[in-house]
């Protein structure tokens, strides 16, 4: 990989991610402030207008954002959460991240290091490639990973394609690990986003 390609391809990225904060920030307030997004909101009824295309949608934004979080701190995961009702709207942010974090995996299996790279420092790269070669410490790493939501566990689903974690194994983990992290994390701001709109009218 030539060394200017991946400094724009890090640049690119760095830029993308400062402008999807600003969004968020600007969002999140707009989210709990506005009626828009309530139950029986402007947005529930567009929903109800499109039928099951509405889930379908949400469902593809949720995979595009496992695969790179244009909109960062799960916010659209809250999101499905507000407008579809709880269950509903885990089942498609479960559905759209198990997705996401299958193409993560064969994105890392088949590119590895260029597409790897582009996301992380040389440091951070050499930090977690090392952890690679003992499969049982990595997968252990990739467990706590994926039920704490302070790690980059999308990098992790690409990293784990780089290792000889089979599919099979790898699906099994994320399907066990992350909904757990995804229902309580996304319940969570949705019960303070909901407790906070109430007080704002």
């Amino acid at each position: 990989m030539s060394l200017i390609s991946l400094k724009k391809k890090r640049s690119l990225i760095r830029y993308t991610t400062i402008m999807g904060i600003i969004f968020t920030v600007i969002a999140s307030f707009f989210i709990a402030q506005s009626s828009f997004f309530k139950p029986g909101g402007g947005f529930n009824e567009l929903l109800e207008k499109l039928g099951i295309i509405g889930p379908i949608v949400f469902i593809f934004l949720q995979i595009t954002q496992t695969i790179y979080p244009i909109i960062p701190m799960g916010l659209t995961n809250v999101i499905g959460n507000l407008v579809f009702g709880t269950w509903l709207g885990f089942l498609c942010n479960v559905t759209g991240m198990l997705i996401g974090s299958s193409i993560n995996f064969y994105l890392g299996r088949r590119f590895g290091e260029s597409v790897v790279k582009a996301f992380i420092s040389d440091e951070q790269y050499e930090k977690y490639i090392s952890k690679i070669g003992d499969s049982k410490a990595f997968e252990r790493l990739i467990i706590i990973g994926f039920i704490l939501p302070v790690f980059p566990d999308d990098l992790f689903c690409m990293i784990s394609g780089m290792s000889k974690l089979t599919f099979k194994r790898f699906f099994i983990l994320v399907l066990l690990c992350r909904p757990i992290s995804l229902f309580v994390f996304t319940y969570a701001w949705a019960e303070i986003i909901r407790f906070a709109s109430t007080l704002w009218g």
